[in-house]
């Protein structure tokens, strides 16, 4: 787990530094960003470190029953959050962003970057939720072999997408793709 979590900075500042290729303004608008989807992020590790501590007691007490409930009442919550998260960023992406940088040019851009990010918010809640169900059962391999490989896929699928022609919006879709396969790949794991 502490090598997932380095390597996720490591990997972090390698896109922040191609993002940076792009002026002040994309890097702003990353950051900014980050800190707006760090409700639904924040959210989500809050389920997980419960369903963690939840999991491991009646998993250790052989109550399989109460461990596969625990899974799918939080699966449900973080869903509708995650769905609605998704819906906001997509969708009021420019309303969103405006609310923290008045400018036109820069809510615009922070709307672009949203409505990006917004594809993935409901797979980065499963991946989070996954991660405490797998925590909580004591396997925490799984979810650092995902969570590296994919993040680690983002640099040559950023570089892809740039050279593509996407410009610091084929950066943030890399993260975005990832993103949704880390869920995915997790929840066809547990599954």
């Amino acid at each position: 787990t502490a090598i997932q979590g380095s390597i996720y900075c490591f990997i972090s500042m390698i896109l922040t530094r191609m993002v940076s290729g792009y002026g002040a303004a994309a890097i702003a608008t990353q950051r900014v960003g980050g800190q707006i989807e760090s409700v639904s992020w924040n959210t989500a590790d809050g389920f997980a470190s419960a369903l963690n501590a939840f999991i491991a007691q009646n998993y250790a007490a052989g109550r399989t029953e109460r461990v596969l409930k625990a899974w799918y009442t939080t699966l449900w919550m973080t869903g509708i959050f995650g769905t609605f998260c998704t819906l906001l960023f997509i969708f009021f992406g420019n309303e969103v962003f405006s609310i923290f940088v008045p400018e036109q040019a820069a809510y615009e851009a922070g709307g672009v970057f949203l409505r990006i990010d917004g594809y993935s918010q409901l797979f980065m809640m499963l991946e989070i939720t996954m991660q405490g169900v797998f925590y909580g059962i004591g396997r925490t391999v799984p979810p650092a072999i995902i969570s590296i490989g994919c993040n680690y896929m983002r640099i040559p699928l950023a570089i892809l997408f740039v050279r593509m022609g996407m410009g610091v919006e084929g950066i943030w879709w890399a993260v975005c793709v990832t993103t949704i396969a880390k869920g995915l790949i997790l929840l066809g794991w547990f599954t």
